[in-house]
């Protein structure tokens, strides 16, 4: 099986992080990004999960406190420009979406949660009123020192340049020794820095690998609270990566895929659990499709994952997985 994609595609995805990396902050590329066709790597857009296969999960998890009950705590989704076509790395859009899934709709906001599907009218109404005692802010914007001091979870969807400078790295590094919790998805960790690897328990390394498309999941046997109910195998249309540097022995794998790596065929952790200083760690190869964002086992990774990293029940946020999600019948 290739591993990489052909001459063409890679030098137009040099080209795209080049020119994100000169103009990340500039309107011209953005709209460059979006007029550029939809481009899906020749992954097929996945089928709707049953409703079915998807309560049956939901149904294991063990109920969510009381509303009364339930800590107050502040959770920002910073994103940034985006610097890929229509469908995947929707950066700018993400956060706004998921600030609304997690803290409901304000005044001038709609209730719009989804990336990709046509959303459940029915839910809109769930979807304004977000989580209880949540308070979810948005930026496209490297967080600012203020927004590390007051966050209890910082979830990070944005271009892995982000992550190259030092200040930045020292900032993730304090955030997490006071306790604080970060979840990356996706393209962030496209970064080879062997500091950033030890915070974050694995990232890009020097003989690192990627490829879309459909990415088979296993879950290790020695399953992580936040993977609880989830079949022991399943699938994503996505993008993943593998052959990261880091410690693997320090992170706690949530699913891997099974890549050829030299002559023999290896468990890559894809999604993993990792734990620096006070702080907790959630970070995902996926992402790369709008898609992904609307499925619901995903999701049921992602909300888990934040409330894990917060020092929350991992399934306080399971009353908003299926808010908005289509489903099949």
């Amino acid at each position: 099986m290739k591993t990489l994609p052909h001459p063409t595609h890679l030098r137009r995805r040099a080209f795209l992080y080049c020119s994100a990396a000169i103009f990340t902050a500039s309107a011209g590329f953005a709209a460059f990004a979006q007029s550029e066709p939809e481009n899906t790597y020749g992954v097929a857009t996945p089928e709707l999960r049953s409703r079915a296969e998807v309560t049956a999960v939901l149904d294991k998890a063990p109920k969510p406190k009381a509303d009364a009950s339930l800590r107050p705590i502040t959770i920002l989704f910073a994103g940034g420009v985006k610097d890929h076509p229509p469908r995947s790395h929707s950066h700018d859009v993400l956060p706004k979406r998921w600030k609304v899934l997690l803290g409901g709709a304000g005044p001038d906001e709609e209730a719009l949660t989804n990336m990709y599907r046509p959303q459940a009218e029915a839910d809109r109404a769930l979807i304004a009123s977000g989580s209880p005692h949540v308070k979810a802010l948005s930026t496209l914007e490297w967080p600012t020192d203020e927004q590390f001091a007051t966050a209890d979870v910082i979830v990070l969807y944005q271009h892995p340049k982000c992550l190259a400078d030092a200040k930045h790295q020292q900032q993730i590094e304090a955030f997490l020794n006071r306790g604080g919790g970060l979840v990356l998805s996706h393209f962030v960790l496209w970064n080879a820095s062997p500091a950033l690897a030890d915070m974050l328990g694995l990232c890009k390394g020097k003989d690192s690998k990627y490829k879309h498309k459909v990415v088979n999941l296993k879950l290790p046997e020695q399953r992580h609270p936040i993977m609880h109910g989830l079949p022991d195998t399943f699938t994503l249309a996505d993008e993943c990566y593998w052959c990261l540097q880091g410690g693997r022995s320090k992170v706690t794998a949530l699913a891997n895929s099974y890549e050829t790596v030299g002559e023999s065929v290896s468990a890559e952790p894809v999604i993993w659990a990792h734990e620096y200083g006070k702080g907790r760690v959630v970070a995902s190869t996926l992402g790369h499709f709008d898609w992904t964002f609307d499925d619901p086992f995903f999701r049921t990774i992602l909300l888990r994952g934040i409330a894990w990293a917060a020092g929350e029940s991992p399934y306080r946020f399971d009353p908003l997985i299926l808010r908005g999600i289509p489903l099949k019948d």
